[in-house]
């Protein structure tokens, strides 16, 4: 049976994130407790307790390296409720600014629901559709990531995604498809390439990443 697990931004007010899940009127089967910061560890451990007596949670500690790096933690911890045909929600009401730009952004990439509690009640967040990455573009997108993020031609990415082609023409069909892929995934801010003498340098974006985290 699925369930409904819910990703809690936690800062400075306890009461407001309990009150805030109670008036949301969704289900809570589990929830994972986000902070970033050292002086929000008290309240984290007071949602905790109150938490914990109804459902199992967990914490995600996020090291401030950014936002990007902060969503690509979120989802490399909440994915597997996504396979596991969980539904999430992000509960934002007691956010600072990064984890608020944070969750919004894991919400859109994972097309979670997002909520606050505000002016006396909660409000959904309604976020713009995501554009859909297919398969073919996520399987060059892995490819850079086991690689470090970063390689040094097509051709070594032709190499990773099809393996080697001693074939001439099949060569230069992958060579026009990995071409047109990139273009789409550079257009995308997924990726970004550098002309490095005849070659051309592909690297993977901080967005590029946080798509790897949920789809790769």
């Amino acid at each position: 049976m699925a369930s409904v697990v819910h990703v809690i931004t936690v800062e400075s007010n306890p009461s407001e994130i309990v009150d805030s899940v109670k008036m949301s009127g969704y289900p809570i089967h589990k929830a994972y407790l986000v902070f970033d910061r050292d002086e929000a560890k008290k309240a984290v451990e007071e949602v905790k307790r109150t938490l914990s007596s109804l459902v199992d949670v967990d914490i995600i500690r996020i090291n401030d390296n950014g936002i990007y790096d902060a969503v690509e933690q979120i989802l490399k911890t909440v994915r597997k409720e996504v396979d596991g045909g969980n539904t999430l929600l992000f509960n934002i009401t007691d956010s600072d600014k990064l984890m608020c730009l944070a969750c919004f952004i894991s919400g859109q990439i994972s097309e979670s629901k997002i909520y606050m509690k505000a002016n006396g009640g909660v409000a959904e967040v309604q976020t713009p559709p995501m554009k859909k990455v297919n398969e073919d573009k996520l399987e060059i997108l892995r490819a850079l990531d086991k690689e470090g993020g970063a390689v040094d031609s097509i051709n070594k990415l032709i190499e990773l995604v099809e393996g080697k082609l001693e074939e001439q023409k099949k060569y230069m069909a992958q060579r026009a498809r990995m071409s047109y892929h990139l273009n789409g995934l550079e257009e995308d801010g997924l990726v970004v390439t550098e002309r490095k003498g005849k070659n051309l340098r592909i690297y993977l974006t901080e967005l590029g990443k946080a798509f790897v985290a949920m789809f790769g």
